[in-house]
């Protein structure tokens, strides 16, 4: 993960910044098995959810998909990068199970 926790808190909400910050080293050493499992579907979920988005804002960039809003998203580049924050995430948590055993 490339970005700065001030990047990262102004990415996201209060509770994925928290979550995010559970996967640090020193704090996810500290997490049962039966945890990490929960937190990997929730980190999945999380990147599912914005990859989802991203696509939508990206068509309708284009003009190929109707705006839910008033105006068409102009850009999905803060989007991606909640993608790579989950997925990186995810990333961390399946290193930690593997570790486990």
């Amino acid at each position: 993960m490339n970005l700065s926790p001030t990047a990262v808190r102004k990415l996201t909400t209060k509770d994925e910044a928290a979550f995010l910050d559970s996967l640090k080293p020193g704090r996810i050493e500290e997490t049962t098995p039966a945890r990490l499992r929960q937190k990997l579907g929730r980190a999945r979920r999380l990147r599912d959810k914005y990859r989802d988005l991203s696509r939508r804002q990206a068509g309708q960039a284009r003009g190929k998909i109707a705006p839910t809003g008033r105006r068409p998203a102009q850009s999905n580049e803060n989007t991606l990068r909640k993608v790579e924050l989950f997925e990186w995430a995810i990333g961390r948590i399946e290193a930690r199970l593997a570790a486990l055993g």
